[in-house]
């Protein structure tokens, strides 16, 4: 098993991770949208894995506000989750409906998984980690940047805005709210401004 936490993407890395991500000489659409989508929503490989193209689209291939993870589709099998879609998200997903409606190949299909691999299933974890792994070594990151860094960064980024913790652990799927202070990060900004309450 992998000590230590998954380390946080920067907004430099981020962007230097999706203009890599767009010069990749396959599959770059694909990838995006996985990148984003875990960023974005902080889900979990295991949860992005197995997404269909119905359960993101209408039936017009417009991006639903939300949708239903189902209890299979989560970490445990044992809960559903609904998972929102910001505005960047929603782009996102109308550029990717363009690339899957494009192919003169491929008729896209609500039963589809959203992330195929070449095979028509779904991509493995494996799969997944080596596609990552590939972008980090690309961009120069470290062996401890690593697909959970994604939902990491979304976690904290949400505790560093000081949004409620019981509104985090909703969008997280987190059963309880102590879990989630694994993903605190102390940020020398909030510890002054913290301090700064204190003044007299």
């Amino acid at each position: 098993m992998k000590k230590g936490k998954s380390k946080l993407l920067s907004d430099t890395d981020i962007k230097n991770c999706l203009r890599f991500i767009n010069d990749m000489p396959s599959h770059s659409e694909r990838t995006r949208l996985m990148f984003m989508m875990m960023l974005m929503t902080s889900m979990r490989i295991h949860s992005v894995q197995k997404l269909t193209i119905g359960q993101v689209y209408d039936n017009d291939f417009n991006p639903v506000d939300s949708f239903l993870l189902q209890p299979e589709q989560n970490k445990g099998g044992k809960k559903a989750l609904q998972v929102y879609f910001n505005e960047t998200m929603k782009q996102e997903l109308k550029k990717y409906a363009k690339y899957l409606l494009s192919s003169p190949y491929y008729t896209p299909k609500a039963t589809d998984y959203l992330f195929k691999s070449n095979k028509g299933s779904y991509l493995s974890k494996q799969q997944i980690i080596h596609i990552f792994r590939q972008i980090y070594d690309g961009v120069g990151l470290d062996k401890q940047y690593r697909v959970h860094s994604l939902r990491a960064t979304c976690l904290t980024k949400l505790m560093n805005a000081n949004y409620p913790l019981p509104l985090i652990q909703q969008i997280s799927g987190h059963s309880s709210i102590n879990t989630l202070s694994i993903y605190y990060r102390s940020n020398p900004k909030n510890i002054q401004n913290a301090l700064e309450t204190l003044n007299i």
